[in-house]
C-alpha cells in the first residue's frame, strides 16, 4: 500500500508527488496520457514560479521559451490599446509538464502512466483507485489533480459540477513559425497580445509569441460559448489581417480545452482527501492561468499530508490545515480577480479602456495582472481609486498625478 496516491500527472499532481517523496513518503502518480504529453495551454506564466521553484532554474533550457517583455491589450472595440513593459515567461506545456513529470519520477515516485482511474473507493483505513486495466491501487489518502472534470472531486463528494457561468471554453493552438519571422512581427521584445470581450462575448482571446512557434487562443464564457470554433477562426482572420499572423499560418491543429474561472470551491478537503490546481478551481478568474497556483498549492498539500502520515491521522479535520495554508497564501486573490473579471467583461469596458489609455498607472496595473508577474495579483483598489482619480484629472483639467 502506498502512503499517498496522486491522480494527475500535471504541474499540481507531479510536484507534490516530488515533494512528498522528498518527505519520505511512497507516493503512486496515475496519469491517463504517457510523457511526454501535450495540453492546451496558452503556456504563459510569470518567471517567479522558477524562482519559487529552484529545481526547476536547472533545466529552464529544456522548457523556457523566451521572455516576452511588453503586453498590448485590446479594447473589446479594437480602437484602444493598452500597453505595459510587463515580463512573461512563456513555454510549451508538452515540455514544461514532461520537466516537472521527471523532476517527480528522479526523486523515487512510483508512475502509472497511459492508465485512466475509472473508480475510487474510499475505506475506513484506506483509498483505492480502480484504473482502465482493471489495477487496484491502494494508499492511505488521495489527491486530485486530475483537471476541470475531476474525477476525484466527484467520488469523493467535494464537488460534482461546474455551472456554465464558472467554466471558460477555450480553443488553442499552437502555429510553428521561424523565429526570425517572430521577431519581425512582434519586435525583440516580444509582444503579447490580450484582446477584450471579443464579439461582445465575456471572455479574452490571445497572441503569444515564443521561440519558434507563436500560441493564439480564445476563451469564452460558458454561458456564451456556442459556436466556438467559430468565432475562433474568426480571431485568426483579424489576426492575419492586423498583421500579427502570416496569412498561411495554419491552425487547423487548434484544440479545445474547459477552464474554471469562477474560483475555487468552498472546500478542498475531505477524509483522506485533498484537492489541487484545476481540480478544485485554484485558476485566474482574469487570465485562465493556473500553473502557479497549482504548484504553491501541491507544495502546501504534501507539506500537510506528510504531518497527517506521521501522525496517522488523515481525517478531514486534520486536513483542514491545507485549505487554511492556501487561503492564507494566494486565496485572497480570487476576490479581487472576480470583482475585476465583472469589470473588464462588462458593459462599460471600452470606457474603462478609454480612461486607461489616459494613465500609465493603469496601464501598468492592468499589464501586470494579466501577465501575472505579481504574486498578489491584481490590486482592484488601486485600480479602482486610480479610474476615478483619472476622471476627476480629465474632468477639471488637473495636470498628471504622480504615481
Amino acid at each position: 500500500m502506498y502512503d499517498i496516491i496522486i491522480v494527475g500527472a500535471g504541474p499540481a499532481g507531479a510536484t507534490c508527488a516530488r515533494y512528498l517523496s522528498k518527505l519520505g513518503h511512497s507516493v503512486a502518480l496515475i496519469d491517463r496520457d504517457t510523457f511526454p504529453r501535450d495540453k492546451p495551454c496558452g503556456g504563459g506564466f510569470s518567471y517567479n514560479l522558477l524562482r519559487n521553484f529552484p529545481y526547476l532554474r536547472t533545466r529552464e533550457a529544456d522548457f523556457l521559451k523566451g521572455i516576452s517583455r511588453v503586453g498590448v491589450i485590446h479594447s473589446p472595440n479594437r480602437k484602444i490599446t493598452l500597453r505595459g513593459a510587463v515580463d512573461m515567461a512563456v513555454a510549451l506545456r508538452y515540455d514544461f509538464d514532461n520537466v516537472v513529470f521527471e523532476s517527480a519520477i528522479e526523486e523515487g515516485v512510483s508512475a502509472y502512466t497511459g492508465r485512466r482511474v475509472k473508480k475510487i473507493e474510499f475505506k475506513e483505513e484506506s483509498v483505492k483507485a480502480v484504473t482502465s486495466d482493471g489495477e487496484s491501487i491502494t494508499g492511505r489518502a488521495i489527491v486530485g489533480a486530475d483537471g476541470v472534470n475531476s474525477l476525484v472531486a466527484r467520488q469523493s463528494g467535494l464537488h460534482t459540477r461546474w455551472p456554465s457561468k464558472t467554466i471558460t471554453a477555450c480553443r488553442v493552438v499552437e502555429i510553428p513559425t521561424a523565429e526570425e519571422t517572430i521577431t519581425d512581427i512582434y519586435g525583440e521584445e516580444k509582444e503579447y497580445h490580450f484582446y477584450s470581450n471579443l464579439g461582445g462575448d465575456p471572455g479574452y482571446g490571445w497572441i503569444f509569441p515564443k521561440r519558434e512557434t507563436i500560441n493564439v487562443g480564445l476563451g469564452i464564457v460558458g454561458t456564451h460559448a456556442q459556436g466556438l470554433p467559430h468565432v475562433f477562426n474568426r480571431f485568426v482572420k483579424m489576426l492575419k489581417k492586423d498583421g500579427l499572423l502570416k496569412i498561411n499560418a495554419d491552425v487547423s491543429k487548434a484544440r479545445g480545452a474547459l477552464v474554471p474561472t469562477g474560483g475555487p470551491i468552498a472546500q478542498t478537503f475531505s477524509d483522506r482527501c485533498l484537492l489541487i490546481g484545476d481540480s478544485c478551481g485554484m485558476v485566474s478568474p482574469l487570465t485562465g492561468g493556473g500553473i502557479a497556483y497549482a504548484m504553491i498549492a501541491a507544495r502546501m498539500a504534501a507539506k500537510v499530508l506528510s504531518e497527517c502520515l506521521e501522525n496517522n491521522s488523515l481525517n478531514a479535520l486534520s486536513l483542514s490545515k491545507y485549505q487554511r495554508m492556501w487561503q492564507g497564501d494566494f486565496g485572497k486573490d480570487f476576490g479581487p480577480m472576480l470583482l475585476a473579471q465583472k469589470i473588464f467583461t462588462g458593459p462599460f469596458t471600452d470606457v474603462l479602456f478609454e480612461i486607461g489609455k489616459r494613465d500609465s498607472k493603469i496601464q501598468s496595473i492592468v499589464s501586470e495582472a494579466m501577465a501575472e508577474s505579481n504574486d498578489e495579483n491584481i490590486n482592484i483598489r488601486s485600480l479602482i481609486s486610480r479610474t476615478l482619480l483619472v476622471c476627476l484629472r480629465e474632468a477639471f483639467h488637473i495636470p498628471s498625478f504622480k504615481s
